[in-house]
C-alpha cells in the first residue's frame, strides 16, 4: 500500500512554487510518491491557448527531473473535453484500490471546494490537503483550520492543512513578463527565481507566451494590426518572385512549407518558421562578384574559403538583406538565415528547422538517403541534422568542392549529441 500525493493544475507554466509544495507534501505527509497531473482542457477553459497541453506536459517532465519521488501522469492531458477532479479520483482509486490518495490544492481552492463538481465524490476518494503559507495572519489561519474541520464533518472525510513558507509565485506574473519582447533586470531575475532552469530554457526555445509572433516580421507600417499573416506572406512572396529564378523560387516555397510543417511538429511558432523559410535564399540571385561587393559594403567578414567560393556568402548576405530589404527585425529569423547552409554548434530550434527544411523540401530529389532523413526529421530533429551534415561533408570531399570550416565544426558537435 502506497501513500500517493496528487498535485493537479494547468501548470502554465509549472514553476518553483509548485515544486516546493510537492517537496513539502512529500516530507510532511510521509508520501511514497507525488504525482504531478496537468489537465488537458480545464473545466473553466473550454479551448486551448497558443501554449498547448503538450507544451505544459513537456515542461512538467522537465521540472521534476531532480525530484526522484515525483512523476508526471497523463490521465487528464489527452482528454478533449472538460476534466473534472471527481472523475479522475474515481478512476485512480479503481486502478489502485490498495493505495491511499492525498489530493493537494491551494487555499483559494479550499475555500471554493463546495462549488466544485461533486465535491462529495472527491472527498470520498482522497484526503484533501490545502497548501497554505505559514506567514499568514493568525486570524486567517484560524479561519482555514475551522474550514477544514467543517468540511471534515460535512463530507465525512479528512481535510488537512499543509504548512508551507515559500514565497508565493504567480503564474500570471510569469506570463506577463514572458509576453514582453525585452525584460528589465528585475523581471529577468524574477524569472530565474520562479522557474526551473530547464523549464525557462524550454519556454525561450519554443517562444511560448509571447504576445505576438509577428512583431519581428512586419515591414514598417502605420498600423500593423491591419497586416494579417496571410497578407504578409503574399508581400514577401511577390518580392521574392521578382528577384529569384523560377526554380529557386519554387525551392523557396518548398522550404517555407516544410519549415512550417516542422515547426508544427516541434512546437515552434509556425508563422516565424514560414517567413524564415521564405527568406533563407533571398540573396541567392546575386552573382559571386555582387556577393563579395555587398558583404564588403556592409562590413561582413569574408573568410578565405568564401573568397574562393563566393556562393557561400549568400547566407551571410541573405541575413543582412532580410533586415535591410524585407524589414525583418526578428533575431531568430536572421540567425537561421545566416546559418542555414553550414549550421553552427548549438543551434536553436528555428536554426535546426530551417537547416533541415532546406535539405528535405519536396523539390529536392538527388541527395543520398533523402527518404530516411525526411522521416527522421519528423521524429528526431537533432539526428536528422547530424545525418545531413555527414552526407554534406561526404559530398564535398568526393567532389573536391570548397568546404566551410563551420560545417565541419557543426558536424563534430552534433556527432556527440546523437548516435546514428
Amino acid at each position: 500500500m502506497k501513500k500517493i500525493g496528487i498535485l493537479g493544475g494547468t501548470f502554465s507554466p509549472v514553476h518553483n512554487g509548485h515544486l516546493y509544495i510537492a517537496k513539502e507534501a512529500y516530507q510532511q505527509l510521509g508520501l511514497d510518491e507525488l504525482w504531478l497531473m496537468p489537465v488537458g482542457i480545464p473545466p473553466h477553459k473550454q479551448q486551448e491557448t497558443a501554449v498547448t497541453r503538450y507544451d505544459r506536459l513537456a515542461m512538467c517532465r522537465l521540472a521534476i527531473k531532480e525530484l526522484p519521488f515525483a512523476r508526471v501522469r497523463e490521465d487528464e492531458i489527452h482528454s478533449d473535453g472538460a476534466n473534472y477532479t471527481y472523475q479522475t479520483m474515481e478512476y485512480l482509486t479503481k486502478q489502485y484500490p490498495e493505495d491511499s490518495f492525498y489530493f493537494i490544492l491551494g487555499e483559494d481552492s479550499l475555500r471554493m471546494f463546495r462549488s466544485w463538481m461533486h465535491p462529495e465524490r472527491i472527498a470520498a476518494k482522497a484526503t484533501i490537503v490545502a497548501a497554505v503559507r505559514s506567514m499568514q495572519h493568525e486570524y486567517k489561519m484560524k479561519q482555514l483550520k475551522q474550514l477544514t474541520e467543517e468540511y471534515s464533518a460535512f463530507y465525512h472525510s479528512r481535510f488537512l492543512l499543509l504548512d508551507t513558507g515559500f514565497k508565493d509565485i504567480s503564474s500570471t506574473q510569469i506570463r506577463r513578463i514572458l509576453e514582453k519582447a525585452e525584460h528589465t533586470n528585475e523581471e529577468g531575475e524574477y524569472l530565474l527565481q520562479a522557474l526551473p532552469n530547464e523549464v525557462l530554457s524550454y519556454i525561450k526555445e519554443h517562444r511560448l507566451y509571447q504576445s505576438s509572433y509577428m512583431d519581428g516580421i512586419y515591414e514598417a507600417a502605420d498600423d500593423k494590426k491591419e497586416i494579417t499573416p496571410g497578407k504578409r506572406y503574399k508581400q514577401l512572396q511577390k518580392k521574392l518572385q521578382k528577384d529569384l529564378k523560377p526554380s529557386r523560387y519554387q525551392h523557396t516555397l518548398g522550404v517555407a512549407y516544410t519549415a512550417a510543417s516542422l515547426a508544427m511538429r516541434y512546437g515552434y511558432p509556425m508563422e516565424v518558421a514560414y517567413v524564415a523559410g521564405l527568406l533563407h535564399d533571398c540573396a541567392k540571385y546575386m552573382t559571386p562578384q555582387e556577393l563579395i561587393k555587398y558583404c564588403k559594403k556592409h562590413d561582413l567578414a569574408i573568410t578565405d574559403s568564401e573568397y574562393e567560393s563566393p556562393q557561400l556568402l549568400h547566407a551571410k548576405a541573405g541575413a543582412c538583406k532580410a533586415q535591410e530589404d524585407y524589414g525583418i527585425t526578428d533575431p531568430e529569423i536572421l540567425h537561421a538565415i545566416l546559418y542555414h547552409t553550414t549550421g553552427c554548434p548549438g543551434m536553436n530550434l528555428l536554426d535546426k528547422i530551417i537547416f533541415t527544411a532546406d535539405y528535405i523540401e519536396p523539390n529536392r530529389c538527388e541527395a543520398p538517403r533523402l527518404t530516411e532523413i525526411r522521416r527522421t526529421a519528423f521524429t528526431k530533429l537533432d539526428q536528422a541534422v547530424s545525418m545531413i551534415l555527414f552526407d554534406t561533408l561526404q559530398y564535398l570531399q568526393e567532389t573536391g568542392k570548397n568546404m566551410d570550416e563551420t560545417t565541419q565544426r557543426t558536424y563534430e558537435y552534433y556527432k556527440k549529441e546523437v548516435t546514428l
